[in-house]
């Protein structure tokens, strides 16, 4: 696939296929994902590959904390303290748009919460993926770098995963509960968890994976400092 083509067609995957995804493949995926940039080149991710029993004792994990009430509590937030609710102008506009597309999707009513708590479910399952990939970094760094450098391998994962006919989903959802994860995937307590993406063959039929969801017109968020033709 070429690389802009790439670019163009990436989109998160909600629905995979059942199919395993074979530790070579994912080996390979990120043995070239991993030419990304790096500040001063100090190469600060780390990778564990979650699958199979381990996967599935993961995702049992997640559901039991999740009807819980247990609320999410991952090692560096991405989000606004009190959620996404928390966010404001155009930043919100947008959060709620995307919701909105996918209950429509999901043919999930306003105050269904039925529908609402299966959909919610079924994300603690990390959209049923064979296999996802959590990244950490050594809590000895600190500052924006290793969390930059986390960014541009990341992105590398999920454009080149398309190369192998794979999809993928960046979450947050994947490091909500530290504590179960770092139990099960054996993630000592020197490794900072940063963040986690599901990856899988998606399920293409599924109505999920037709949305394409928009982006800003790039005049809007853009300034030029100097004269341009």
């Amino acid at each position: 696939m070429e690389l802009l083509e790439a670019i163009r067609s990436r989109m998160s995957v909600r629905a995979f296929k059942p199919d395993p995804v074979s530790k070579q493949v994912l080996m390979e995926l990120l043995e070239l994902s991993i030419r990304s940039p790096s500040s001063i080149n100090i190469q600060p991710w780390e990778f564990y590959i979650i699958s199979g029993d381990a996967l599935n004792e993961l995702k049992s994990a997640y559901l039991k904390e999740f009807r819980l009430g247990r609320k999410a509590d991952p090692e560096i937030p991405v989000v606004p303290k009190g959620g996404s609710s928390q966010l404001q102008g155009v930043f919100r506009e947008r959060q709620v748009k995307l919701a909105k597309q996918i209950f429509k999707i999901m043919n999930i009513g306003k105050g269904d919460s039925a529908k609402q708590q299966k959909w919610n479910e079924k994300m603690m399952r990390f959209y049923d993926a064979p296999a996802v990939i959590v990244i950490v970094v050594d809590k000895t760094l600190q500052g924006s770098w290793p969390i930059l450098d986390t960014g541009l391998v990341l992105q590398n994962i999920v454009l080149a995963a398309q190369e192998y006919g794979l999809g993928t989903c960046i979450m947050r959802v994947i490091v909500d509960y530290p504590e179960q994860l770092r139990k099960i995937a054996k993630i000592p307590e020197t490794k900072r968890i940063v963040i986690g993406l599901s990856i899988g063959y998606p399920d293409n039929d599924h109505p999920v994976n037709q949305l394409k969801t928009d982006r800003e017109e790039i005049e809007k968020i853009v300034t030029i400092a100097d004269s341009m033709d």
